[in-house]
């Protein structure tokens, strides 16, 4: 990663959103594709934000992560990924559940990745979600926007007391205002994979939810399989949902073995001691508790 002290030169650029004093853009960088955000307020507060992001971003080194290039004062200059976010293809229609539960692990494996070296995302939502050419597989997935996130490493906690999130894929704790923690992760993981199977995330009144004006979740998708593992992530209470990435993955691991579908080759499991799918391995279970 390149620490450079002046703006750089784009070309072909392209905005693509702007939000909270950062416009984002692709464009052209040194001979390649790239994504770029550009800070363009002079405001204290969102300098801190900004500088949090790229800190966060520069300290990670995964393959389900999109890694930063290169820094300038204003900038944070990423690799363009081709293929589209999590959102534009559910778009065109809900996934598979061999594909929704591959590109969950494909998730689940950046986020243990995350979570072992101390990082929160605490903004886990499709647009966050790249798919690398478009391919809804656990090895096309990226993670994007650390502009959330916690992490231990890096002490400035721009974030506390503030009401951080995506009412629709938020844990209810971040609503109140509460730094979430791993869990709170997993219960934004759960509903990803609830909108990948139902194309719509599990609450139409989402504010409502979070603030416990009612309990009316859409109906449970996909095989009942999969529901044990549903039910224990999307769980108000922290307490009730996985207690790890490394659990949830392994539960997902084994539903998939119980729908008889293949074994994912190549996951980067053994690592975090998480058990290889496989026969023999377990049962579904829930994924809940400690």
């Amino acid at each position: 990663m390149q620490e450079l002290s002046t703006p750089q030169l784009l070309e072909s650029r392209t905005p693509l959103a702007e939000r909270g004093g950062v416009v984002s853009e692709s464009a052209r960088w040194n001979g390649r594709s790239v994504f770029v955000k550009t800070l363009v307020v002079d405001d204290p507060d969102a300098h801190a934000r900004f500088h949090h992001e790229g800190r966060v971003a520069a300290s990670l080194n995964h393959p389900g992560i999109v890694p930063l290039l290169a820094t300038t004062p204003t900038q944070l200059i990423f690799p363009f990924v081709e293929g589209g976010t999590l959102r534009e293809r559910l778009e065109r229609g809900v996934l598979d559940v061999p594909q929704a539960t591959e590109v969950v692990t494909g998730l689940l494996c950046a986020v243990l990745y995350l979570h072992s070296q101390g990082v929160t995302h605490q903004d886990l939502k499709p647009e966050n979600v790249l798919l690398q050419d478009g391919q809804a597989s656990w090895n096309a997935v990226r993670i994007i926007d650390f502009g959330m996130s916690h992490a231990r490493h890096v002490p400035l906690d721009i974030h506390s007391g503030t009401r951080m999130g995506t009412p629709h894929f938020m844990a209810p704790e971040q609503f109140y205002g509460m730094r979430g923690d791993v869990r709170s992760d997993l219960y934004s993981v759960g509903v990803l994979l609830f909108d990948c199977l139902a194309g719509t995330p599990p609450y139409a009144d989402a504010l409502g939810w979070l603030a416990g004006l009612h309990t009316n979740r859409a109906e449970l998708p996909g095989p009942e399989a999969l529901h044990p593992l549903l039910r224990c992530a999307l769980s108000r209470d922290p307490a009730q949902r996985p207690h790890s990435a490394a659990a949830m993955l392994h539960h997902l691991c084994l539903a998939r073995q119980t729908l008889g579908l293949p074994p994912l080759r190549g996951l980067p499991l053994a690592e975090h001691g998480t058990p290889a799918q496989g026969p023999g391995s377990g049962t579904a279970g829930d994924g809940c508790g400690p």
